[in-house]
């Protein structure tokens, strides 16, 4: 941003809202055919992991099931759909899950609560969000053209809205009315006449740009300042991770395979969207994931940066989600656990 410095906003209370999801479920990954795992030992190690809602946003983890990364790894895994971030997290908090893939601000409001949640490593690294809206102009260079205008989002404190609502009050924006709207329904509200703009996530943002005729005006992910950002995350607790150290490393050592395919080989990643979302149009699958590796979305390397960590907490502390930046709730020191994704980047 040229006049003004931004610092990222909230990332979703439900990782990927906006996005396609799916029903609660689980399903069984295994490691390898046969009595032998991969290395040669007689077992291999097994691991749960429960996701929030199954989107486009959780696609380095679907790589890293196509690709054969936890079977290379030596892991059975078994994935459930929690539903929401809550629900996630709290199957991991309860012992039937032993990773949850969400936002990321639930380890730090564990620890406000005397928990111990860790992030492991980041699925989506950036505030993967945009305006849409009827009128072409780029936002970008003149935010002032919101004002007097009517902007759809969900319903607080989901992402959308506090994005909308962070950035009017750090460019003191006047007359932005932001109209509230169910989660899914954005588009639909302002092909309606509604409003003048959306924010919303991918596949929304192609679906807005390729089927309702809208133009893409400013995008949260490329304007400086927004970005890098820890909007979903690998999240365990401590103590699982201090007594699984191996099974931790096996799972972080995929993801990091995964984040590399995704950047090493685009079309695969664009593959593995379709096969993973059969019944959403390959056209939109193919921009959504291109739209996202372009904006670096989808992270690297599977590593948590500081930067990333205290982007979002600052902005979770500007709307009071949590206690505060760099409490002893919300460092990163508490709620990183840096060691793995470090290990499985030099591999």
């Amino acid at each position: 941003m040229k006049h003004r410095k931004l610092i990222p906003a909230l990332t979703a209370l439900i990782a990927g809202v906006g996005l396609t999801l799916s029903g609660c479920g689980s399903s069984a990954i295994d490691a390898a055919d046969g009595s032998k795992s991969p290395s040669g030992s007689p077992n291999s190690m097994s691991v749960r992991i429960n996701q929030a809602v199954k989107t486009l946003t959780y696609l380095p983890l679907y790589v890293a099931i196509d690709q054969g990364y936890f079977k290379s790894e030596n892991l059975s895994v078994t994935l459930d759909t929690g539903g929401s971030g809550s629900a996630s997290f709290s199957a991991v908090l309860g012992g039937s899950a032993d990773f949850s893939i969400q936002d990321p601000v639930f380890s730090p409001k564990s620890h406000m609560n005397g928990g111990d949640g860790v992030i492991v490593a980041g699925v989506m690294n950036a505030p993967a969000e945009y305006i849409v809206g009827t009128n072409s102009t780029k936002l970008t260079d003149n935010l002032t053209a919101l004002e007097g205008k009517k902007v759809i989002v969900s319903p607080e404190p989901d992402s959308t809205w506090a994005f909308m609502t962070y950035l009017i009050a750090k460019n003191h924006l006047k007359n932005v009315e932001l109209v509230n709207v169910s989660i899914g329904n954005e588009l639909a509200a302002v092909a309606a006449g509604q409003a003048d703009y959306a924010v919303v996530a991918e596949p929304n943002a192609s679906k807005a740009t390729m089927e309702q005729g809208l133009h893409e005006v400013y995008s949260f992910p490329s304007d400086s300042g927004w970005s890098p950002y820890a909007f979903s995350s690998l999240t365990s607790t401590k103590k699982y991770v201090d007594a699984h150290k191996n099974e931790t490393q096996a799972v972080v050592n995929a993801f990091e395979k995964a984040c590399r395919y995704i950047y090493d080989n685009p079309d695969g990643a664009v593959q593995v969207g379709e096969k993973e979302f059969p019944d959403m149009d390959k056209s939109i699958v193919k921009n959504a994931v291109t739209h996202a590796i372009e904006m670096k979305a989808y992270p690297e390397h599977a590593l948590v940066s500081k930067e990333a960590w205290k982007n979002s907490m600052t902005i979770q502390s500007f709307i009071k989600n949590v206690d505060g930046l760099n409490t002893k709730s919300t460092s990163y020191a508490t709620n990183v656990d840096a060691s793995f994704a470090e290990t499985a980047g030099k591999k």
